[in-house]
């Protein structure tokens, strides 16, 4: 009995063994015969548009003269680049805000590479900022046309010439819109009165399924703990709120505001417990519009269904390039949606499939389905 069972699965293991290798033999090509699969089946339905906002960390092309640039030498800067070019290829958006580029130039470069990807034929949308001090711009990535306003597809608002504190203190001269005055304070306890404009920033308009778009892409002042930086960055956002009351809404666009915005929102719970804003930046972007009742806009992260994913930056605390219990991870980067957009909103959500080696902070994504977004009005 012992001998013929062995002799049994001898038997059945030779013939498992011929079935596996003909099937082995086999398999390329049954899988050559199958055709590729459409682009347009990866998202459904085709009226969903997908909306990002990446900060790429002092991303630089090789050559290019940057006093901030994350990697000193061209072999560096290039895995830099195709590093951010793979996560925006993850990422897959049709409108992507960059933050703390050098220049156009990695922009563009980024632009070639997902357009090698065959990822679409992304248009880079650049204006140059007003951050001497670090040189970083913000610039619009999309393979969907932006509207031409005012001569152009991006814009910045801020003074061609930074008005003199002292100037203006003294009412030798006015303060333009697009600047503000607020108190900054002194170790002493004492304030100083500054001025502030908004450096580093972008506008850029979209027509997508005769839906207005006016997107408002944001670096803003950094540094959620110190208060000096707290009252430059609650200034930055009052030249926000007039950008959007004075550009896009008489314009009929519904607004966007997104990007490297340095805060938390108090409403929206982070996956870091400790740290809460000394603020009210995030409140009052939500109330864009403050002559009317209420918040006009939603933080599209109250949408990610687990709090522990709600984190969009890594401070690397011992520079070590890993992930220790000493690092922190908070939500300072936002997409904040039009209450009529949040209609829309089908899914938000932070892609956390990347590590230091692209940058220290994440993307935030939304899909919003146009289809159930009312339609502009004549």
């Amino acid at each position: 009995m012992v001998a013929g069972n062995r002799q049994r699965v001898r038997c059945w293991t030779r013939l498992t063994t011929r079935v596996a290798l003909v099937l082995w033999l086999t398999a390329p090509f049954a899988v050559a015969e199958m055709p590729p699969l459409p682009a347009a089946s990866l998202r459904s339905p085709p009226t969903v548009v997908r909306i990002a906002c990446f900060n790429t960390e002092a991303l630089a092309v090789p050559g290019e003269s940057s006093r901030f640039a994350r990697e000193r030498f061209d072999p560096g800067r290039q895995r830099h680049l195709e590093r951010v070019a793979a996560v925006i290829a993850a990422v897959d958006p049709d409108i992507l805000v960059l933050s703390e580029i050098a220049s156009a130039e990695p922009a563009a470069a980024l632009a070639a590479i997902l357009r090698e990807k065959e990822l679409g034929a992304f248009q880079v949308h650049h204006v140059d900022g007003k951050d001497r001090f670090t040189g970083f711009d913000v610039a619009f990535l999309s393979r969907l046309p932006a509207d031409l306003i005012d001569g152009g597809t991006v814009r910045l608002f801020a003074p061609e010439k930074n008005p003199r504190r002292a100037d203006v203190l003294a009412g030798e001269a006015e303060l333009p819109w697009t600047a503000e005055r607020y108190s900054e304070p002194q170790d002493d306890g004492s304030s100083r009165e500054e001025i502030a404009v908004l450096k580093r920033h972008a506008v850029g308009c979209f027509t997508v399924q005769g839906r207005k778009l006016g997107l408002v892409g944001l670096h803003l002042k950094s540094n959620p703990s110190d208060p000096g930086a707290n009252a430059q960055r609650a200034a930055e956002v009052e030249i926000v709120r007039r950008i959007v009351c004075r550009e896009l809404l008489p314009r009929g666009y519904l607004p966007i505001v997104l990007g490297d915005i340095n805060d938390y929102d108090p409403d929206v719970p982070m996956a870091d417990r400790e740290r809460t804003t000394q603020t009210a930046v995030l409140r009052n972007l939500r109330d864009i519009d403050p002559s009317q009742p209420g918040e006009e806009l939603v933080n599209a992260a109250a949408a990610i269904p687990r709090v522990a994913d709600r984190y969009s930056s890594h401070w690397d605390y011992n520079e070590n390039g890993a992930a220790d219990p000493e690092d922190v991870f908070t939500l300072i980067d936002h997409i904040l949606l039009d209450r009529r957009l949040a209609e829309g909103l089908r899914r938000a959500s932070i892609c956390h499939a990347s590590g230091l080696g692209a940058s220290d902070h994440f993307p935030v994504v939304v899909d919003i389905d146009l289809a159930a977004v009312p339609p502009a009005s004549p």
